[in-house]
């Protein structure tokens, strides 16, 4: 589910539906709930979400700051 193969399209895949939440924190942070409620339209539940949030951790799109406690965006020279 995570990549897209014979039996699920690019377009039902998590890796395509990052771009929704990086469009998102690209301007400003987000608490997770709060991003979930802009995003969620594109989701078919919360584990998906979180999923797709876990996919950009680990490929460093995206950093939880615990102070703020809001998700940013990382961005890199």
């Amino acid at each position: 589910m995570i990549l897209p193969n014979k039996l699920i399209s690019f377009q039902d895949c998590i890796l395509a539906k990052t771009v929704y939440i990086l469009e998102k924190i690209s301007d400003s942070d987000f608490s997770v709930i709060g991003l979930y409620e802009q995003v969620e339209t594109h989701f078919e539940d919360l584990n998906e979400y979180m999923l797709a949030l876990d996919v950009l951790y680990v490929l460093g799109k995206i950093k939880y700051n615990e102070e703020l406690q809001v998700i940013q965006y990382v961005e890199k020279n």
